[in-house]
């Protein structure tokens, strides 16, 4: 057994030793919540839904135990866009984070969740990277450690090595063992959220956990069906000479599996994390009030139509994972959902499970329909929007749109003349076949054309 995990069994020992004297919440009191948050992981990027290879037994398992949204989206696929989304509960049109160096306002970082549930009585902690804003620009809102009992925050760029106590540490190890303390150190009558902001699996990817070995990989690792150059040369032209393309990745297979596998061996290091903290919950009495959401901020190609990275419009970038698992709703309440889901709905839904009144200001909603009731919608269309470029790399063009259940309309507003996509989601999950261009979609695509005119109108 490694050094950590002989540390965390100690941990759990003690804690077993002295659950006698513990009283967990009652499932009359407020639930307790705990978020992990992982960064970059794409739909496909686990083993309950397949595809990569990746093996996430934890996540698995907490999927059995609560309900897997198969539709979850984000509003805004970046870093820094989608984690103040998910803050605020609201689309980056209002919440104005469009690039990494600009804060939250203190107006707006005190009616973000954690914030707010602090307020009302939750005793919270955050892990990990909070990425909203540069501390160059103003330290204390980029890294807001006073808004929380709990802080162990970072900006957008750091590393899987720190240091702590003059040595060498893995993040993810660090932050487990501060959630550990963090459990153990609040009282048993006040409830908690815990945020895990896991770093996994973005890169740089240079660091590995030298107490962790990944598991074999013995499974063939399925290439995307449009990880094809005919599918990278049907895109337009703004995007095949974007940042996104990668045409190395349909040129190797040994490129396009390397690239997988060491993604994969960071999501299964993030992995062990979730069954760490869920075993102290358990291991403390507290899993029967722990309202656990796993999520990522965003998803990623992974070679899906020759590209890598996010930021577009296409599915494997706007599409990630969310699992709810809520011990208090009963066992026939699990399973799949094929509503739509938003980043900016786990805000309000945090709240709500909470009984803290939602903000007008939030634009998403509480997702807790859809956890009682299969049939459920809450969304029948959203908006997309991402204007952030880099002018030292290649270009990430502009690009807003609308998904609905069935249509998606993609715009790219900056091109000359105006380039459009629309697919019919339902006939072409791969999005392969543009439809823009068909007289017999004619009417679709005006009306898509319209609803994004009038999103961009009022969502501010």
């Amino acid at each position: 057994m490694s050094l950590f995990n002989l540390r965390f069994a100690s941990l759990l020992l003690v804690a077993a030793t002295a659950a006698t004297n513990l009283i967990a919440a009652s499932s009359e009191s407020r639930p307790n919540i705990v978020f992990f948050l992982t960064d970059d992981q794409p739909y496909a990027g686990m083993s309950v839904t397949g595809g990569l290879g990746t093996q996430t037994p934890a996540i698995d398992k907490l999927a059995a135990d609560g309900v897997l949204f198969e539709n979850a989206f984000a509003t805004t696929a970046i870093c820094c866009c989608s984690r103040a989304s998910i803050l605020t509960g609201q689309y980056m049109r209002r919440h104005g984070i469009e690039e990494f160096r600009k804060p939250l306002t203190n107006a707006q970082l005190a009616l973000t969740f954690p914030v707010l549930l602090r307020e009302h009585g939750y005793r919270t902690a955050y892990l990990g990277k909070f990425a909203v804003g540069s501390p160059e620009v103003d330290e204390h809102r980029a890294l807001p450690a006073d808004l929380f009992d709990l802080w162990y925050g970072f900006p957008q760029n750091f590393s899987f090595r720190q240091t702590v106590g003059g040595r060498t540490r893995y993040l993810t190890t660090v932050m487990t063992e501060k959630a550990v303390e963090f459990l153990d150190s609040t009282p048993r009558n006040q409830p908690f959220c815990l945020i895990m902001a896991l770093k996994e699996p973005h890169g740089p990817l240079d660091y590995k956990d030298p107490e962790f070995t990944p598991p074999a990989e013995t499974t063939p690792i399925s290439r995307p069906s449009t990880l094809t150059r005919k599918a990278f040369d049907r895109l337009p032209a703004v995007v095949r000479n974007s940042l996104a393309a990668s045409p190395r990745l349909i040129d190797s297979r040994t490129a396009f599996e390397s690239y997988v596998r060491l993604r994969n061996a960071y999501i299964a290091r993030a992995d062990l994390a979730v069954a760490q903290v869920r075993a102290a919950l358990a291991a403390r009495g507290l899993d029967r009030n722990t309202v656990v959401v796993f999520a990522s901020d965003h998803g990623a190609f992974m070679g899906a139509h020759g590209l890598s990275g996010k930021w577009l419009m296409y599915e494997e970038s706007i599409r990630f994972p969310l699992i709810i698992a809520d011990p208090r709703l009963p066992a026939s309440t699990r399973g799949r959902r094929s509503a739509m889901a938003l980043n900016i709905d786990l805000a309000p839904t945090f709240l709500a499970i909470a009984g803290v009144p939602i903000p007008a200001a939030m634009q998403g909603v509480d997702l807790q329909p859809l956890l009682r009731d299969p049939a459920a919608r809450v969304h029948s269309d959203w908006y997309y929007e991402h204007v952030f470029t880099d002018p030292e790399r290649r270009p990430i063009p502009k690009v807003e749109g609308v998904r609905t259940e069935r249509w998606k309309y993609i715009r790219y507003p900056e091109t000359s003349p105006l380039v459009e996509e629309l697919f019919d989601l339902a006939a072409d999950p791969h999005e392969e076949n543009n439809l823009s261009g068909q007289t017999a979609d004619r009417a679709t695509l005006d009306d898509l054309r319209r609803r994004c005119d009038a999103f961009r109108v009022s969502l501010k």
